[in-house]
């Protein structure tokens, strides 16, 4: 197994009590949503900017051919995985307490 998949498998679930910020619980949520949205879009622009410039030295693709791709069925499936994925780990503390609320409390 290859390092990237072992990492793929592991849950990435944090232990122990979140620490706080803000004395009201949804600015810290809401604190952890920007921060990683903020990350993944860092990333995204990061690797973008280097395709588009490797692109570009070897002539391979230029920018009105990039405006004018039409994703097929299968490309359209993988992006929407993608995009679900993403919006899992941005809204993840939210989901995150959206099932704690659905579990009933146990008696005292």
């Amino acid at each position: 197994m290859t390092e990237a998949a072992a990492r793929k498998k592991l849950t990435r679930v944090a232990r122990g009590k979140r620490p706080r910020i803000f004395d009201h619980w949804p600015d810290d949520v809401f604190m952890s949503m920007v921060t990683a949205l903020t990350t993944e879009l860092m990333v995204m622009r990061d690797r973008m900017d280097t395709i588009e410039r490797i692109a570009a030295d070897k002539g391979v693709i230029v920018k009105s051919e990039i405006d004018a791709y039409v994703l097929d069925e299968k490309a359209l499936a993988e992006r929407e995985a993608a995009r679900k994925a993403l919006a899992d780990r941005i809204f993840y503390l939210v989901l995150q307490q959206a099932e704690r609320n659905k579990t009933p409390k146990r008696p005292a």
